[in-house]
C-alpha cells in the first residue's frame, strides 16, 4: 500500500513539473504575454522606428489596453494596427494578436542608451515589455553625400557646377529633400546627373546611389574670396551633406561717368570750369593707387581734385572733380577732352564733348568797339559829307 502511494506521489510530481516547464511563465502567472523579436535596436536622431509586438493569452478572449508607461523625455510613441492608431486590441487564445509600436526619435537626441516600457492589461491579466534603443556617436548605415571636387574657382561671371553622389545606406527606401545654405544673392539649383531638369527632392532604394549636379551662380559684383556652400539631403532617418567651396578670383575693371551719366560739359574761354566725375570699381577686387590724366586741345589746362585715389574697394564709387580751362583765345564751339583713370591693374577712358563759350566781358568789349567804329564813321560823314 505504501509502495503504491509512493508511485502515485511520484507521478503527480512529474505531471506538475511538465506542466510548469511547457507553459510559458507569463501565461502561467496571469494568462497574458507580450513579446517582440527585436527588443533592442540601434536608432538615429530624427528617425521613426517600429517595434512589432505580439500578444498571447490563455483561456478566453480578452480586450487588452495598451500603454507606454515609461519613455525618454521628449520622445513620442504611437500604437498602430490595421493602418490605424489604436489603444486597445482583442487577443484570442487560438492565435496571437499583432500590433506595432512606433517611436519617434527627436532630431536633437544625443548618443546613449534609452529605454521604453510597454504594458498590456486586460481581463485581470497584465504583461510588460522593456525595449532598448541605442544612439551611437557614428551610426552604422548612415546615408552619404560625397564629391570628388569640392572646390572650384572662377570669376563672378562663372557658372559653377559640382558633381555630388547621394547614397541610401539604409534598409528601406527613403525620400530626400535637397537644400543648400548659400550666401545672400547666390543661386543654387539641383539636377540629376546628365539631365537638365531641376529637382528639389528624390527617392532612393536601399543601397542605391544617385549622381547630382549642383549648379551655383554667384551674384554680380561679388568680391573676390572663398565662399562655403553647405548642401544636404534630408530624409526621415536623418541627413547627409557636404560642404562645397567657390573661390572667386579677382577681376579689375574701372568706369568713369557723371552723376547724370551724360558725357558732355561746358567751359568758358580763359576761365576754369568744374566737371564732376564718378569713378566706379566694377570689378570684384579692390584697386589701389588710381591716378588721372587728360588729353585736351592745345593750350588747354586740366587738373583734378583729388588727383589720386589711394584705394577704391570693389563695387564702390568715388567722386572726382576735373577743372577744365580753355585758353582765352579759344573760339566758341565744341571740343573733345578725354579723361583716363589709371592703375597698375586696370584703366579706363571717357571722352567728353566740351562746349566752349567766350567770356561775356569780351563780348561787351567787342560790341563797344563795333559801336565806336559805327559812331566814328557817322561823325565823319556828318562833318565832311556836305563838302
Amino acid at each position: 500500500m505504501a509502495r503504491k502511494l509512493g508511485v502515485l506521489i511520484l507521478l503527480s510530481c512529474v505531471f506538475c513539473l511538465n506542466f510548469f516547464v511547457i507553459l510559458p511563465p507569463a501565461l502561467a502567472s496571469n494568462g497574458l504575454s507580450l513579446t517582440t523579436p527585436f527588443p533592442g535596436i540601434e536608432v538615429r536622431p530624427g528617425e521613426t522606428v517600429t517595434f512589432p509586438l505580439e500578444l498571447r493569452t490563455t483561456g478566453i478572449s480578452k480586450t487588452v489596453d495598451l500603454q507606454v508607461v515609461s519613455a525618454p523625455k521628449g520622445w513620442s510613441s504611437t500604437f498602430k494596427g490595421g493602418g490605424m492608431i489604436v489603444h486597445q486590441i482583442s487577443v484570442d487564445p487560438q492565435e496571437p494578436a499583432e500590433v506595432n509600436l512606433q517611436v519617434e526619435v527627436p532630431q536633437d537626441a544625443k548618443p546613449g542608451t534609452y529605454n521604453c516600457v510597454v504594458r498590456a492589461a486586460g481581463g485581470g491579466s497584465t504583461a510588460t515589455l522593456s525595449l532598448q534603443m541605442v544612439i551611437k556617436d557614428t551610426p552604422s548605415g548612415s546615408d552619404r553625400m560625397t564629391t570628388q571636387y569640392p572646390v572650384l574657382s572662377g570669376t563672378t561671371t562663372t557658372n559653377f557646377q559640382f558633381r555630388v553622389n547621394l547614397t541610401n545606406n539604409g534598409a528601406q527606401e527613403r525620400s530626400y529633400s535637397l537644400n543648400a545654405q548659400a550666401p545672400p544673392g547666390w543661386q543654387v539649383t539641383f539636377s540629376p546627373a546628365y539631365d537638365s531638369k531641376q529637382i528639389a527632392s528624390l527617392s532612393l532604394k536601399p543601397g542605391e546611389s544617385q549622381g547630382l549636379d549642383v549648379n551655383v551662380k554667384p551674384p554680380q559684383g561679388v568680391k573676390a574670396g572663398t565662399y562655403e556652400i553647405p548642401v544636404e539631403a534630408v530624409s526621415s532617418a536623418g541627413k547627409a551633406g557636404v560642404v562645397l567651396k567657390v573661390v572667386i578670383t579677382g577681376t579689375y575693371t574701372l568706369e568713369i561717368t557723371t552723376p547724370t551719366e551724360r558725357l558732355n560739359a561746358e567751359a568758358t574761354a580763359g576761365g576754369e570750369s568744374p566737371l564732376t566725375l564718378l569713378v566706379k570699381n566694377t570689378g570684384s577686387s579692390d584697386i589701389q593707387n588710381i591716378t588721372f590724366t587728360a588729353s585736351a586741345p592745345s593750350q588747354w589746362a586740366v587738373t583734378f581734385e583729388p588727383d589720386t585715389i589711394d584705394v577704391l574697394p570693389a563695387g564702390e564709387t568715388r567722386q572726382v572733380v576735373a577743372y577744365l580751362k580753355p585758353p582765352k583765345e579759344a573760339i566758341a564751339g565744341d571740343y573733345a577732352v578725354s579723361i583716363t583713370a589709371n592703375s597698375s591693374v586696370a584703366s579706363t577712358t571717357a571722352t567728353f564733348r566740351v562746349t566752349v563759350k567766350t567770356s561775356t566781358l569780351w563780348g561787351i568789349v567787342a560790341i563797344l568797339l563795333v559801336a565806336g567804329v559805327i559812331a566814328g564813321v557817322a561823325w565823319i560823314f556828318h562833318k565832311y559829307g556836305r563838302r
